[in-house]
Parts: structure tokens; sequence; C-alpha cells
């Protein structure tokens, strides 16, 4: 009999913690009533089962062929915190309506959370049958009338699972449709969709990578990498970039694409800049002293109110003239609250630090960001060099922007030059200073001072020589 003997797994939190209890009450190992604690207790609405009931109807299930559906109302808990309890009471009535009049004959729902609503579906195992229920259940869910008639909108997704395959008790078929409801919620509103082994996968490597963020912060797991900047008409080196590597010993070197926004999630964002920003200034402090050090600042840095200490600091620490640090920001940094970003920038420009905004061409509004802040240097995005290769109206296109950056008294940086042809193209159409794999991968602090030395003996080999006297 399905989901009567076997035990079930409580890694996702309390949603499986309560499963757990519901099953092991409706096998009947519990004696007296089941009394969640009062964070955990949600009462069903008028025609919805309670949870333990819902176990209940699971573990009668003879067959073991069903289906469950995790559905979501993000929204209603905004609507039992910010209203009256009638209003909450009213909304919550709507949802249940709206769920209890799409179900189909035999199925049977509880509320799971402050959010969540579960489908059990005994005997159904059809897939395009439950995806059906899945879609008809979010649109129905989130159209109509306002809920409890407030001016507030809700947005709807579904997790399906199925059994066998998805899992065999009830508490591992809740855990696989969370997981395909988180992955629902990247497809936007409505969605839904079906949980995959894959989905597991990630999942567990989040929890990896969340695991060696923590570790990193308190440890030595994470360097800094350096990679060269050169003037496009005479070739000097004139800066380094600071990029920021985590090297896990069970994960293996691990890109910033995925461990700064988990740094982000788990709020360790702010200590991580503030190392990397110490690493960088005490790095530069050992370089020549016309040499520039770039640093790349998250926008969650913004919002933690210890941003511009964090430099002043580091600065002062290593004795590093404020011109000689240079920081970067891409546009997505200024779109969520801009004011509060281009004011700390601000300060940042006062103590004359350089601000740089990277990626330029890859945002909404970057003409009216260039209004609102004088940024030292534009970086345009990689995308454009490469496009060169391809595309005829790529030169206008880069022209365009090299001259108005130039018109804003701005210095103009060529990223992601890997070809001699996109630098002489670039070197032509005016751009002050090359990035690329061509002249330079990122290197360790190790090998700076060979690049230095190098460099400044081609710069030797550069400069005319003097004409030699004849001999009288």
């Amino acid at each position: 009999m399905l989901f009567a003997s076997q035990g079930i797994r409580a890694e996702a939190g309390p949603v499986a913690l309560l499963a757990l209890a519901a099953a092991v009450l409706a096998a009947g190992t519990l004696a007296g009533p089941l009394t969640p604690p009062s964070s955990m207790r949600h009462h069903a609405p008028p025609g919805l089962m309670a949870r333990p009931s819902l176990a209940a109807e699971a573990a009668r299930n003879a067959s073991g062929a069903a289906s469950v559906i995790l559905c979501e109302i993000a929204g209603l808990a905004w609507i039992s915190r910010s209203e009256d309890g009638e209003a909450a009471r009213l909304a919550l009535a709507e949802a249940q309506d709206r769920l209890s009049a799409l179900l189909p004959k035999g199925a049977c729902a509880a509320r799971w959370s402050e959010e969540h609503f579960l489908v059990f579906l005994p005997g159904l195992v059809d897939p395009m049958a439950v995806l059906e229920l899945a879609r008809n259940l979010t649109a129905g869910l989130a159209t109509g009338p306002c809920f409890a008639q407030l001016a507030t909108t809700v947005s709807t997704h579904a997790g399906i699972a199925l059994a066998p395959t998805d899992g065999q008790t009830l508490g591992d078929l809740v855990n696989s449709a969370e997981l395909a409801l988180a992955e629902a919620r990247r497809q936007g509103n409505p969605g839904y969709g079906f949980y995959s082994p894959d989905m597991a996968a990630h999942a567990q490597r989040r929890l990896a990578l969340q695991r060696a963020v923590r570790e990193a912060v308190s440890g030595d797991a994470l360097r800094l990498d350096f990679q060269p900047l050169y003037a496009m008409r005479s070739g000097e080196l004139v800066a380094f970039e600071a990029l920021i590597r985590l090297h896990d010993p069970e994960l293996g070197p691990i890109p910033p694409s995925e461990f700064i926004p988990l740094a982000e999630q788990c709020g360790l964002i702010a200590d991580i800049g503030q190392w990397a920003m110490d690493e960088a200034c005490r790095a530069a402090a050992q370089w020549p002293a016309h040499l520039v050090v770039a640093v790349n600042l998250s926008p969650a840095q913004f919002y933690c109110g210890t941003l511009v200490n964090t430099v002043r600091r580091a600065l002062q620490r290593h004795a590093l003239p404020a011109y000689r640090l240079e920081v970067e920001i891409t546009e997505g940094t200024l779109m969520s609250d801009n004011e509060l970003v281009l004011g700390q920038l601000r300060l940042l420009r006062d103590m004359g630090v350089g601000v740089a905004l990277d990626d330029f061409g890859t945002g909404y509004s970057s003409l009216a960001y260039l209004c609102k802040f004088p940024f030292s240097k534009l970086k345009i995005d990689r995308s454009f060099a490469a496009a060169l290769d391809h595309s005829a109206s790529a030169k206008n296109v880069l022209r365009a922007i090299v001259k108005l950056g130039h018109g804003l008294g701005m210095t103009v940086t060529a990223e992601g030059i890997e070809t001699r042809r996109q630098l002489s193209l670039l070197r032509d159409i005016g751009c002050d200073l090359a990035q690329g794999y061509l002249l330079g991968r990122p290197a360790p602090p190790s090998d700076l001072a060979a690049i230095i030395l190098n460099n400044f003996a081609q710069g030797l080999a550069r400069r005319p020589r003097p004409p030699r006297r004849r001999a009288a």
C-alpha cells in the first residue's frame, strides 16, 4: 500500500516535517490527536481537508499510482500580515473556493503552508492530464476579482510529482514537488512543471555551494587573479582588474557567476567584498606607482551600509593613493535604487577613486545613467568586440559609443578582445584601453612581476633611438 509503511525525508524543512507527522498519524503509530506547534499550525478553510486527513487518504491509496500538485499563491502571506483578520479570512476563503471549483472528481486538497495548497490525485499518473490540471489551477487561481476585494495581485505557480517515479511516500512526492515549484517560479507567472532528477542534483549542488561559500569566508579558499589592461596606442600596461576566484576541495573551481549570487543571498557578500577590496589594495601597493587596480562591486554591497568605509580603510591600511583604485559597477546595479547607489559612488569619487560603468551596452537605460553620474571610464561589453567578426554594423555602433564616451570626458575600454583583427579595428575606432585573452589572461599575483617587467622591456624596445653620430 502506498505511503503506509515507508519513512518520509525531512530535509526540505517544516513542510516535510509536517508530512512526516501526518503520515505517522495515518499509519496509526501515534496515540491521540496530532497537535503541531503553533508556528506550524494552519487551519484548513471550509471545503479543504486538513493535512492529516490528506495524509490518511494517501495512505489508503491501494494502487500506489498517484500524483501531487503543490500550488503556490504568492501574495496570501502579504494579505494576512498587512490587513485585518476579516480581510485575511475572506482572501483565504476565496483562494479555497477557486481551488475547489477546479478540482476533478476524486481529487483531494489541503492547505499545506501559508501560501501553499497540496492537491492529491489518487490513480492519476497520465502526465498530460496532470499538466493540464496544473495549468488550469495556476490560471484559475490568479484570475478573477481581487482577493477579498483588496487592491492587490497574486502570482501562482505549481510543481508536479508523479508516483512512484518521483517518490514512493507522500513526503518524497512533496519534496519533489517543492523542487519543481522552485523551478516553476523561474519561469514567470503563471509557471508550472514536472519534477526531474536534474532538479535534485541542482539542489544538492546548491547546498554544497552554500557550504563552500560559508567556509571560504572564514578560510583561505578565496583568491584574486589579475587581468592586465593596456593602452591601445602605446601598448603600455596601465592597470590590472582584480577577479575573485573560489576553489573548493570537493567542488573544484567555482565560477563567480555561481558563488557571488549565493553570497548575496546568504548575506556574506559584505565580508567577501571587504576581503577582495583589502587584498586588491594590498597587491596594488607593491606595483609601480602608475598602475591602477580595478575592483568589481556587487549590487548587494551598496545595501550593506559599509561600502565607503570598507574602501577608505583598505586605502589607508596599505597606503594606496585613491587615484590608483577604480571600482566597476554594471548597469544592473543602478536599476533597483539608483539614488542610493549614485550617492555612494559620489562619495567614492570625492575621495579620488575612479568609477567605471562596466558591460556598457547591455542595460536598459545607459544614457540616463551617464547623465546622472560622471563616470570616469566606460567599459564596452565584450559582446561588441565579438560582433566585429560577423556584423558589418558593429563597427559603426562601436564608433558611436566611443564618440559618446569621449564627448562626456570618459576613458573608453574595449573588453573581450581575442583576435588581432578585433584589436586593430578597435584601435582604429579610437578606444583608449584594451583588455582580453589576446593581450593577457587573468593571472595570480605571483605572475604579475613578470608581466610588469616584460611590458617595461617592450616599452624600451619601442622607444625611438637617437641617431648614431658619425665618426669624425
